[in-house]
């Protein structure tokens, strides 16, 4: 008997299943972020490792601002064009995730969810940046600045309420002169620019909540010829010649997220409600 190179028609398949095999990726306004941060690509791989084990398809639903990524995800519910959506940003009064919501269509937030029936696949970012800046209390290190990304986002909020967490616990006061924010996406610029209002004769350590944040900080101090240690996020081994990073498992993430889209999928077929919220560990790496 001759072997046949045969491979299975999707086409065909969904249209038996009533299924597109396609899950939908929703980016934030700014798609920049997503090319430039080393974080989604590597999440894309998780996601693209289990989509591709389960015969599914990958769709960026995207757009110049918020009015067009809100129309042309409606296209893709109304037009049957994909199965579930997974949300690759967490932001409140986010009016995509109020519209997926409204159509009960399956989907997941690839981190915090403003509801408590929203399902989600994060990392615990509280504990995370707990364990951050005790990894510099640690080392009696006590002026220790926070520079984080968006102030809107919920996990630069969650990881300033770890960082203000852990110093509480070690009778750390809290000096409001050592946080900065950074604003808009252009992390790199703003956290350079930040370095500017920073007493840095009296800094110990300096714990930033991105790489990308982490990238300006650096190359300020490095053109300052100044040397403070830095903890930063990632989730893959940093370029740059950093203290320590917090591995958020990126690539886990990913993964996790398209099994939990995947049975969210299924039970909404078989007219089941259930909110599932995963959370994946970090480890912290000393480089």
């Amino acid at each position: 008997m001759v072997e046949l190179d045969y491979h299975p028609n999707l086409n065909a398949r969904s249209l038996v299943s009533q299924s597109s095999q396609v899950i939908a990726l929703v980016l934030p306004i700014d798609s920049d972020v997503f090319y430039q941060n080393p974080f989604f690509p590597t999440v894309l791989r998780g996601i693209t490792q289990i989509a591709s084990d389960n015969d599914y398809a990958i769709q960026i639903c995207t757009g110049q601002n918020e009015e067009r990524r809100l129309n042309n995800l409606k296209q893709l519910i109304y037009g049957n064009r994909v199965d579930g959506l997974i949300f690759l940003y967490s932001n409140p009064n986010d009016p995509l995730v109020d519209f997926a919501i409204k159509d009960k269509f399956p989907f997941l937030i690839l981190g915090k969810a403003a509801s408590p029936f929203v399902s989600l696949v994060d990392n615990d970012n509280i504990k995370a940046a707990f364990d951050a800046t005790e990894y510099f209390i640690q080392q009696n290190y006590r002026k220790i600045a926070f520079i984080g990304g968006n102030k809107e986002l919920f996990v630069s909020q969650d990881r300033y309420e770890g960082y203000k967490e852990a110093l509480q616990k070690a009778g750390v006061p809290l000096d409001e002169k050592l946080v900065h924010f950074s604003f808009g996406f252009m992390l790199e610029d703003n956290s350079y620019q930040m370095m500017e209002s920073l007493p840095l004769a009296e800094l110990d350590a300096i714990m930033t909540t991105d790489i990308l944040v982490a990238e300006g900080v650096r190359q300020y101090l490095l053109e300052h010829q100044l040397t403070i240690p830095i903890i930063s996020f990632d989730s893959i081994k940093p370029r740059l010649d950093i203290e320590a990073y917090i591995d958020i498992n990126a690539v886990e993430l990913g993964r996790e997220s398209v099994r939990t889209i995947l049975q969210i999928i299924k039970d909404h077929k078989e007219g089941k409600t259930v909110c599932y919220r995963q959370l994946i560990d970090h480890t912290i790496t000393k480089l």
